[in-house]
């Protein structure tokens, strides 16, 4: 949108920018290969396209991302080897992105309530230490980009569809890089091993029943597993690592739908959602802010109708 010459303001609940889910240290956009070539399938591979088109107008090349390739791993299935993805760094991407002109960022910023007054959208909530009722901004058009809190900003708003939001908890382990690079691409399939300039990752785990940010020692164990699944002699070589306790973990809280898709389109007039992005939102994220961007100005879509109507809110809407 500020590249379409709107001037625009993130409000975000936390002091520091990707201090939610987007804080992961570092993580994959890939395509989602499926036998039926379903929804999910098609639009990763279009979403592929438009990250890696950002990343490398954004970032700086083998330190903040790489276009190294992804291979897929599946119980019982072949390889396949996937040239158009590869790893990023989520919280330098958003930092490349709130530095672009036209965008401003406010931290602290606790949005509990949306009003509609006067053909503007008012934002209420918290700020720094006000009352839960502040007025934190009056705009034309607002975009809901809050994960699980999406939901709850909608209930006053006439009409808006029942959004059933699922909270997956997921946690990586990931340590210093002390030897060379091997593999030289990131290896993925019942989870995902990577390694980047400075670090190896492995995970993640996929919770919906802990939703604690606190990282476990049974989830650790769990990463380990799935890197002796995943590369077996990697497992050998960082073993002493794991049992040393001198490994570093992270844990996040994913967003997801019920149909694993993310959430598109307007519901209000002027009242937009972007969010749901699950456990592929540096896989979606670019492609779904460029269909609000898109539908907002009558442009050529990314995606033909057929998806963008599968990502629509209007997909839970009573019948």
């Amino acid at each position: 949108m500020a590249r379409r010459g709107w001037q625009v303001t993130v409000l975000d609940a936390a002091a520091e920018p990707a201090s939610g889910a987007s804080g992961l240290p570092v993580g994959l956009y890939a395509p989602y290969i499926s036998a039926d070539n379903n929804f999910t399938s098609q639009i990763s591979a279009v979403g592929v396209q438009f990250t890696q088109k950002l990343a490398s107008k954004l970032l700086v090349e083998g330190v903040d991302w790489q276009p190294s390739g992804v291979l897929t791993r599946k119980y019982g299935e072949t390889e396949q080897w996937h040239a158009d993805a590869g790893w990023i760094k989520p919280t330098a991407l958003v930092k490349a992105c709130l530095a672009q002109p036209n965008i401003s960022w406010r931290g602290n910023c606790n949005v509990k309530r949306l009003v509609r007054e006067d053909g503007q959208w008012t934002l209420l909530g918290k700020d720094d230490f006000d009352s839960d009722n502040q007025v934190l901004l009056r705009t034309d058009m607002v975009v809901v980009a809050a994960s699980n809190q999406s939901a709850g900003l909608l209930q006053d708003i006439p009409n808006a569809p029942k959004l059933n939001f699922q909270a997956v908890r997921g946690q990586v382990t990931y340590g210093d890089l002390k030897d060379a690079k091997t593999p030289s691409h990131p290896i993925n399939g019942g989870g995902s091993y990577l390694e980047t300039n400075t670090a190896w990752l492995i995970g993640a785990t996929y919770d919906r029943h802990n939703l604690s940010l606190e990282p476990s020692i049974r989830d650790q164990v769990d990463n380990f597993e799935r890197l002796e699944n995943l590369v077996p002699d990697i497992a050998t070589r960082l073993k002493t690592e794991f049992e040393r306790g001198l490994v570093k973990n992270w844990v996040g809280i994913r967003c997801a739908t019920t149909d694993r898709l993310p959430i598109v389109g307007e519901i209000s007039p002027g009242l937009w959602l972007c969010t749901a992005m699950a456990s592929r939102g540096l896989t979606f994220a670019p492609l779904c802010a460029e269909l609000v961007a898109a539908q907002l100005h009558g442009e050529e879509l990314p995606l033909n109708p057929r998806l963008v109507k599968a990502l629509s809110p209007l997909r839970f809407s009573k019948k």
